[in-house]
């Protein structure tokens, strides 16, 4: 049997039990039809939910991929560490912790500590003086035997809690196998009622078009009709306007009767004289010429404060170049110093090596063992 993430068990959406028998077993919607509104709304709505969970996931991708490379390059970086320090250790090693470094390399002989005895190999030994500092109170000479008998008790307890883990874990298996067939069983069933429901909706959808159909053709003649309509209506306006002495501003209709030379009708006016005219144009001449001199003005006016602004910039840039200056100039003042500090100190190291070398001569290991005291 297959595990769950295999191709027969995909994972598939999971739908609410029973808002589907609600839309289902509903006899009204199945005789009458459907919601369109609501379906629009529920097609919109899982438009904008996989469009956000798009985003979500390239986001995440986008996060998980900067943190792996991050910690590609931390991992490199410890690895290089690490490299150089166990070179540098075993660099050390090999220079200053050989054996015939050792203080007791002269006092030691390895064939024989093979060949000797242990200082004590019981509390009956003959060796064992009084003086001898080798029997106190309290040891214990089983202790050896003693935790080679709890290291076995303790592997025998660990193979025991194997054992019960395994257990335990077949079992889990088991009850995982007979949920994977439950889902199995269910999704059997899902698809099987989401089938039914699209053939459903299928037919619906095609007596829906049949319909819509019929509607657009009755939507197309009205249209027609009502552009006729519009048509002519437009025409006749057209025609009106074209002979309207009002809207087409005959300046016949302003002449009063009274005096046709000095007066005029204001309901009726519809322009200046010539002379009305010069005026308006002269005053609008003199205006611009005003307004030109006083753009000229504000140009002038922005042209000195971009120079001033100029000057200011020069001068902040030549005070932080002097800034930098004394900074570089105080940093190699530091290195110097620092350089100076280095030498001293390799110069005192050197020294040191000389002054604190003590290698015993032969005169101090042959006082060993000529004292009784």
């Amino acid at each position: 049997m297959a595990e769950i993430g295999t191709a027969p068990f995909s994972r598939t959406k999971q739908f609410d039990q029973e808002e589907r028998k609600e839309r289902i077993f509903n006899a009204k919607e199945r005789t009458i039809g459907v919601d369109k509104d609501f379906l629009a709304q529920q097609v919109a709505e899982k438009g904008a939910a996989a469009a956000a969970d798009t985003d979500r996931d390239r986001y995440y991708d986008k996060l998980a991929n900067y943190y792996d490379q991050k910690l590609v390059m931390l991992e490199q970086e410890k690895k290089e560490i690490e490299g150089a320090l166990n070179k540098d250790l075993v660099s050390f090693r090999a220079e200053y912790q050989n054996k015939e470094r050792r203080r007791e390399f002269d006092m030691s002989d390895p064939d024989l500590l093979k060949k000797s005895l242990p200082a004590r190999v019981g509390d009956d030994d003959y060796r064992n003086s009084i003086s001898g500092a080798q029997k106190f109170e309290g040891e214990d000479l089983s202790a050896g035997e003693r935790k080679k008998l709890q290291l076995a008790q303790q592997a025998s307890w660990c193979k025991q809690q194997m054992a019960e883990k395994q257990a335990i874990a077949a079992n889990d298996k088991e009850e995982m196998l007979a949920y994977c067939e439950l889902l199995r069983k269910q999704e059997e069933y899902q698809t099987k009622v989401a089938k039914m429901q699209e053939s459903a909706r299928a037919d619906l959808k095609k007596t829906i078009a049949e319909e819509n159909f019929v509607l657009a053709e009755e939507k197309k003649a009205k249209e027609a009709y009502m552009a006729q309509m519009t048509l002519a209506q437009n025409t006749n306006e057209q025609a009106n306007m074209v002979k309207n002495d009002m809207l087409c501003e005959n300046p016949t209709l302003a002449v009063s009767h009274a005096a046709p030379y000095t007066r005029v009708r204001k309901d009726h006016w519809k322009g200046m004289s010539e002379d009305e005219v010069a005026n308006v144009q002269e005053m609008q001449a003199t205006q611009r010429e005003e307004l030109k001199a006083r753009k000229m003005a504000e140009l002038d006016a922005e042209r000195r404060y971009a120079t001033q602004q100029e000057n200011f910039r020069r001068t902040m840039e030549m005070k932080a170049q002097q800034v930098e200056d004394f900074k570089k100039e105080q940093r190699l003042q530091v290195a110097a110093t620092l350089a100076a500090q280095r030498n001293e100190k390799d110069a005192r190291d050197e020294t040191l090596k000389i002054t604190n070398t003590n290698v015993p001569s032969a005169d101090f290991f042959a006082q060993f063992g000529t004292s009784a005291r």
